[in-house]
């Protein structure tokens, strides 16, 4: 139900398997939040987060509305898509506003600019006005993007590598001020799944963030855990329904001090 062959799990890129939502007719998925302090009862609170698909099982949409202990925050993300199923738009609340980012694609579906908005909608979620903060472009060279800043002036360097059977090992950016070097090296179980992905700054030896993760027997996601300079900083489960086979819980832990955010989408709604 959920895709991790990059590290997208649960991050702001779109990341519930297409085929598995378009197959199953799956329109809305709705949770619920509580809250478990260290030492303390499950306590449910205000709060809901929302997923919405089209018919083509593309996530359109996510709304979170989390309790914050005083009041409810709300924060927004819209998605749109070209004719090859790839973002060409996002809409996400931030800074007490709503940003716009728009992809431009060329004719091998590749990201050639990415121009940043403020924009004000109106209650249906239309954009009523939008101001323009920056522009980047990229430009491409073999299997290598240059970005270019608001400026037109390049600044970073990126670029994958592939193991023989198209396994990604490692990605690499540039930044040409300086010559800063950012590389993620990538590792799979047996069945091909990504288990780790290891982040190290220029040539320091030990990884500056790391990612662990863990699966079924099925190859659902079911443990995401985050380091930071060799800390453990977050730990995310992943829960599954046994009857359905449906995302049915996460569990957000701070290992620090053992607080728990927990959504149970027990909300399912299915196209006809």
């Amino acid at each position: 139900m959920i895709i991790n062959q990059n590290g997208e799990a649960f991050t702001i890129n779109p990341f519930f398997n297409i085929d598995f939502i378009q197959k199953n007719s799956i329109k809305t998925i709705k949770g619920e939040y509580s809250f478990k302090k260290n030492k303390d009862l499950i306590r449910s609170v205000p709060g809901s987060y929302t997923y919405t698909f089209n018919q083509d099982g593309r996530l359109t949409s996510s709304i979170d509305i989390r309790w914050n202990g005083k009041s409810l925050d709300t924060t927004l993300k819209y998605y749109e898509y070209n004719k090859l199923g790839s973002i060409t738009s996002l809409k996400k609340s931030e800074n007490k506003g709503i940003t716009l980012e728009v992809f431009d694609r060329d004719s091998l579906n590749r990201i050639v600019s990415q121009s940043n908005y403020r924009v004000i909608l109106n209650n249906q979620g239309d954009i009523i006005k939008k101001i323009e903060m920056n522009t980047e472009t990229m430009k491409y060279s073999n299997d290598k993007k240059t970005t270019y800043n608001s400026y037109k002036l390049p600044y970073l360097i990126s670029y994958d590598e592939f193991n023989e059977d198209g396994y990604k090992t490692c990605s690499i950016d540039k930044l040409k001020m300086g010559g800063t070097i950012y590389k993620k090296n990538y590792f799979y179980n047996d069945k091909g799944l990504l288990i780790n992905i290891k982040t190290f700054y220029d040539k320091h030896p030990k990884p500056v963030e790391e990612l662990k993760f863990k699966y079924d027997s099925f190859g659902n996601i079911i443990e995401r855990h985050e380091f930071k300079q060799e800390v453990f900083v977050k730990d995310f489960q992943i829960i599954f329904d046994t009857k359905t086979g449906l995302l049915h819980s996460i569990i957000d832990r701070n290992p620090v001090n053992n607080f728990m955010s927990i959504i149970r989408f027990t909300k399912y709604e299915f196209y006809p």
